[in-house]
């Protein structure tokens, strides 16, 4: 029997073995699903031109064909035109698109609470904190990234929330994962971010904040800081990323920055010493903004407004 045709042999049975299982219920598959096969015709030629006996060449061929048909059965089609959305304990079907999953959270607001703390893992995605909201905090998520535990811990007149990762089940060629977070105005607000790969937009102008601390690999990082607390300190230690910042006018600013290789552009800022830059109204004002910036590779935009 000749290589040759054994190897388009089983081509034919690789098909007509597809179209069976349809038929039966066993797997299911469009024609999408039959051009993700295309890899499986590189192991079967492989096998056809070894240099071993026709019996080998069959039962590898086989072998092959099987475990091809289990794998792709379970693949996705490339139209990717399904999802599942869970909110609590409900799920319903969504056509033309893809895995998806909605979690919300919500933590009331007690008048007690003077200071509240936020730690998030934001791994991948984008993550905003833009608006206000009666609650101590809210919390909405969709995308295929997660699920995400909630923990609230109350220490006395502190809130201490906590958003981290559960094992995750994202795919990367299809992953989304959409974070929009509301705040309450009243409580002095610390923030610890891991934002990973992230794309992070704060606006925190309606916030008293007080510290801000931002670790990130290869991120883009917008933060709007407010002057509703005479103090606040950000700190960020990133690697390849874009930060901008801006700072309100009348806010005095410091800025230490240690960064390699970067584009670098301070608006309003003057050099104090080395590495440093201050805003000419820094000594005198009541409310100051530290800032410190650990970065690698990065596009360093700071301005005032």
């Amino acid at each position: 029997m000749k290589s040759g045709n054994v190897f388009w042999g089983v081509i034919l049975v690789v098909i007509g073995l597809l179209f069976i299982f349809k038929n039966m219920g066993f797997i299911y598959f469009d024609w999408c699903s039959i051009f993700n096969l295309w890899p499986l015709l590189l192991v079967l030629f492989g096998i056809a031109i070894l240099p071993i006996k026709n019996l080998f060449k069959i039962l590898l061929s086989v072998i092959a064909l099987l475990a091809g048909i289990v794998i792709f059965s379970f693949s996705d089609s490339c139209y990717n035109n399904f999802r599942i959305t869970y909110n609590n304990d409900r799920f319903y079907y969504d056509e033309d698109e893809y895995e998806s999953e909605e979690q919300v959270f919500t933590e009331p607001y007690n008048s007690e609470i003077e200071y509240a703390e936020l730690q998030f893992d934001a791994v991948a995605g984008k993550f905003r904190i833009r608006n206000a909201t009666n609650d101590l905090l809210n919390f909405n998520r969709e995308g295929s990234v997660g699920p995400y535990s909630f923990i609230s811990k109350n220490l006395g007149n502190k809130q201490s929330i906590e958003f981290k990762l559960k094992n995750s089940h994202y795919r990367f060629r299809k992953w989304k994962n959409e974070v929009d977070i509301k705040l309450n105005e009243n409580p002095i607000w610390d923030f610890d971010l891991d934002v990973g790969a992230a794309k992070v937009d704060l606006d925190l102008s309606k916030f008293k904040t007080r510290k801000i601390k931002i670790d990130g690999g290869a991120s883009s990082v917008e933060i709007k800081l407010g002057d509703r607390h005479n103090k606040t300190k950000l700190d960020i230690d990133s690697g390849v990323s874009s930060i901008y910042i801006k700072v309100p006018e009348n806010s005095g600013c410091e800025i230490f920055t240690s960064t390699v290789l970067s584009s670098k552009n301070l608006y309003g800022f003057d050099k104090y010493e080395k590495h440093t830059y201050r805003t000419p109204n820094f000594s005198m004002s009541e409310n100051k903004i530290y800032i410190n910036i650990d970065a690698a590779i990065s596009n360093l935009n700071i301005r005032r407004y």
